[in-house]
């Protein structure tokens, strides 16, 4: 019988970085716990982020704190390592053993807390930014760049009339969401009927848009690109985009079994989470197929 060979999901890079060939990411070895060998606040891993970019550590100045979605795929209650009490935490063993058991997360609620998580027991935890008793460490991350990726700067077109053409994803977007438009949040239903208004006043010549899918509105999260509007409000998105705009979107993907609940999509974490469609979010970014016409 033919051996079969399976790819191996975490290497070690050699220069204190390991990459998740699953998930495309690369990972530091050491979190900050290895390095400082104290319990950090969530502001403190902020300074410790920018520590590691002006270093440019393994060559990259792309880290960033990882969002909730990150931080759990991470744990695998099949592995095994130790962290600085000793104890087991399931993260892979070619992380460095003596580690920080938590991590803190982009996830926040307001300006005070912020969402940590635990490698011992697959557990997520609000905390204020200021604590330092629980949260251990911050796992710093980033994106494995594809070669074949288009540059922002080539894939985005910006139309001039209040949208921007995205390439890649053969998708128009309005340039405005719903929150700079109209200064307020939105519901779901809230948010369709946004749209159809745009679509009986054929917006920019369209009468085709729609709120965005899960994946669409992920493609356009910037995890390095911060834009920061006057009152210093910050999300991660492309630059060809307006500054101001809502914190999230919402989607048009719906739960399978409970059609009450739908994806919210967060610019600021990076994170997306399915939320009942009464809830008043930030807003929607409305989206239309680029059709041959357009092109």
């Amino acid at each position: 019988m033919a051996e079969t060979k399976t790819k191996v999901r975490f290497v070690d890079n050699g220069d204190g970085t390991v990459t998740d060939t699953r998930k495309n990411r690369m990972w530091l070895k050491d979190d900050s716990w290895v390095e400082k060998g104290h319990l950090i606040s969530w502001w403190q891993s902020q300074e410790f982020l920018t520590e590691k970019n002006e270093q440019k550590f393994a060559g990259y100045n792309d880290w960033r704190i990882p969002n909730a979605h990150e931080a759990k795929e991470l744990f695998d209650p099949e592995l095994s390592n130790t962290d600085m009490e000793g104890c087991e935490v399931h993260i892979d063993p070619v992380f460095t053993s003596g580690c920080g058991y938590t991590t803190w997360t982009t996830e926040t609620r307001g300006a005070k807390a912020a969402m940590g998580y635990d490698f011992r027991a697959d557990y997520e935890y609000w905390l204020a930014k200021e604590n330092i008793g629980f949260p251990s460490a911050v796992r710093l991350v980033r994106l494995v760049g594809d070669a074949n990726q288009m540059s922002d700067e080539d894939r985005f077109v910006d139309n001039g009339n209040g949208t921007v053409t995205d390439l890649d994803m053969k998708v128009i977007w309005k340039k405005d969401d719903s929150y700079l438009d109209l200064d307020k949040w939105v519901s779901w239903d809230e948010a369709k009927t946004f749209v159809l208004e745009l679509n009986k006043e054929e917006f920019a010549g369209h009468t085709h848009w729609r709120l965005p899918t899960r994946k669409e509105a992920q493609s356009i999260h910037r995890p390095n690109n911060p834009v920061t509007d006057t009152y210093g409000d910050t999300i991660y998105i492309p630059s060809v985009f307006s500054p101001g705009a809502g914190q999230t979107t919402w989607t048009k993907t719906l739960h399978k079994t409970d059609p009450s609940v739908a994806i919210r999509f967060n610019y600021f974490s990076g994170d997306y989470k399915f939320h009942k469609k009464g809830l008043r979010s930030h807003g929607v970014r409305p989206v239309c197929d680029l059709k041959e016409e357009d092109q």
